[in-house]
């Protein structure tokens, strides 16, 4: 059974922020809460902070729910994912969040019973065995060591193309100088 459980929620508007942290603390204190408002700080707190609940407001001014989305399943797909917005009115758009891989939305005009909402969610987090946790980690560790092995090899694949062109305007100064003699 876990213990921990690490929660990211992707929040633009510092109150709601508030309002959602303590309603996730009503639950337990205990729980790690870290808030980001956008896609870049997003990718590194799941790097860093390996989130087990994402929570994220569908409208951000520097990016889409969708995108927030599309991330999180990117770079967390065990991740629980939730919408809690006050956008998803339209029935249509709700249904194409679910369809796009989120776990469900909440609306933040029921932010006061937020907890009772997300209870079921967290305890389904806690109820994982621990063997599910640690490969759940591991799987983690791994996309992350690919990706560094990724970012290297393009880093590397730079570094070989400035070196290709050196090398060109070298041969192409010799050339000059033996035509010169």
């Amino acid at each position: 059974m876990i213990t921990e459980v690490h929660i990211l929620l992707v929040e633009d508007t510092e109150s709601d922020a508030v309002l959602i942290t303590r309603q996730i603390h009503k639950l337990d204190k205990n729980y790690k809460v870290q808030v980001v408002d956008n896609l870049s700080d997003l990718e590194v707190a799941i790097k860093t902070f390996n989130p087990q609940l994402i929570i994220s407001d569908y409208n951000l001014p520097t990016c889409t729910g969708m995108e927030v989305l599309e991330v999180s399943r990117d770079k967390s797909p065990t991740a629980i994912f939730l919408f809690v917005t006050g956008t998803l009115q339209d029935e249509e758009l709700a249904a194409e969040t679910i369809l796009n891989g989120a776990d469900g939305f909440i609306l933040k005009k029921h932010i006061n019973v937020l907890a009772s909402k997300l209870s079921p969610y967290i305890d389904k987090i806690k109820n994982r065995p621990v063997i599910v946790q640690n490969t759940r980690n591991r799987i983690k560790q791994s996309t992350d060591l690919v990706s560094d092995i990724k970012n290297y090899m393009d880093d590397i694949n730079k570094e070989n193309i400035t070196h290709q062109e050196r090398i060109a305007k070298i041969r192409e100064h010799l050339e000059k100088i033996k035509k010169s003699l």
